[in-house]
């Protein structure tokens, strides 16, 4: 199934000051959950995500997940001090069962 989009925020020392970013956009939309894991969050297996959260308590009906410190530890992290999350977004077309099998692979609490 296709639908699936990750999205990314960076943060500056600035941006944290002014509690917002300009810098936000979409890594890959469109595409299978394979495709949005692998090539969207950079990830072989979903359980090697750091800490992720879910936008609802309720994994069954779940829009979207953030991925928190996606880049921390980084060269880039290292040198120029900028945090970055990025956000899986499923589509509305998947079942709340299936959303807890995701909310499951990424080790959501309350899954």
């Amino acid at each position: 199934m296709k639908g699936f989009s990750v999205t990314y925020e960076r943060w500056s020392e600035a941006d944290i000051e002014a509690g917002d970013t300009d810098d936000r956009g979409y890594v890959i939309e469109g595409v299978t959950l394979r495709e949005a894991i692998q090539g969207g969050l950079g990830l072989v297996d979903p359980s090697w995500a750091g800490y992720c959260e879910a936008n609802d308590s309720r994994p069954a009906l779940m829009r979207w997940l953030t991925c928190y410190d996606w880049n921390k530890y980084t060269h880039e992290w290292f040198e120029t001090g900028i945090d970055e999350t990025r956000d899986l977004h499923i589509p509305d077309s998947v079942t709340a069962a299936s959303r807890r099998r995701i909310a499951r692979l990424f080790r959501i609490r309350g899954a």
